[in-house]
């Protein structure tokens, strides 16, 4: 009986921070370097123009389907573990693909500059932000739980 409460508060657990690592679309992800300029989550996933003047010249970050789906696999997995009790292998593997991709995100991130109708890519050097950090830990937090509850049950 100890037993599955014990599984069951981990599962529980795993949902927590799987809602809270997908949540953290909503804060600062990516900081330029040497700025003060930060860029939300869900601006780095759906694109966002940070310059403009007018039809002269302006600066965007483009549209990218890998932050999405990095923020979106934590819920899935949390969503997962909601309904099924054994889908935690699944919820573990969901957990560390959203991780890596979290950490991944700088180097996803396209911007351009178009200046007279020229559109170019250029490098941005970025650093992590308050929203990045979080949900990649919660992620590997929702990883560990998930290796520790299948290491349990063995």
């Amino acid at each position: 009986m100890m037993r599955k409460i014990h599984d069951r508060d981990i599962s529980l657990i795993s949902i927590v921070v799987g809602f809270l690592a997908a949540i953290m679309i909503l804060f600062p992800v990516l900081i330029l370097k040497d700025s003060e300029t930060s860029f939300t989550g869900l601006e780095v996933a759906f694109g966002h123009e940070f310059a403009s003047l007018g039809s002269w010249a302006s600066g965007q970050i483009e549209f990218n389907p890998t932050v999405l789906l990095a923020f979106i696999l934590p819920l899935v997995g949390s969503i997962i573990l909601m309904f099924s009790n054994k889908a935690h292998f699944i919820a573990t593997i969901l957990f560390i693909v959203a991780a890596v991709l979290i950490f991944m995100i700088p180097q996803f991130t396209a911007v351009s500059v178009t200046i007279l109708g020229n559109v170019n890519s250029i490098d941005v050097e970025w650093t992590y932000g308050i929203g990045l950090i979080f949900a990649a830990s919660l992620s590997i937090l929702g990883g560990l739980l998930g290796l520790f509850r299948l290491y349990n049950s063995k």
